[in-house]
């Protein structure tokens, strides 16, 4: 939920590990319940010697984005995907079978 007093990360350090496994994991679901996953893959392996621009570019285009969409978890995505190995482990999970997961929801 939007908590307009929570701050915002600046960098990647201010998010807890945890918080950003959690973050991928949820995108990776994404992804996976838009049958999006060979197009993200490709994209994603694709980018990958681009993907600290791109993350600058999410950040940037971070106050259009945030009028639509409220909370900080865009921008912390974009700070994740900074790190090659984000990049690579976000592969990963969507790679991952869904261990008898329901996506319909």
């Amino acid at each position: 939920m939007y908590n307009p007093n929570q701050e915002i990360p600046s960098v990647l350090e201010d998010i807890p590990e945890e918080e950003q496994l959690a973050l991928l994991e949820k995108l990776a679901l994404w992804i996976k319940r838009r049958n999006l996953t060979a197009p993200a893959i490709i994209f994603l392996e694709t980018g990958k010697p681009l993907n600290f621009l791109g993350s600058q570019l999410m950040i940037a285009f971070s106050p259009f984005i945030q009028a639509l969409f409220k909370g900080d978890q865009y921008q912390k995505i974009a700070l994740i995907l900074e790190k090659d190995e984000n990049v690579e482990l976000l592969i990963q999970l969507i790679e991952k079978p869904n261990d008898g997961a329901s996506l319909e929801n």
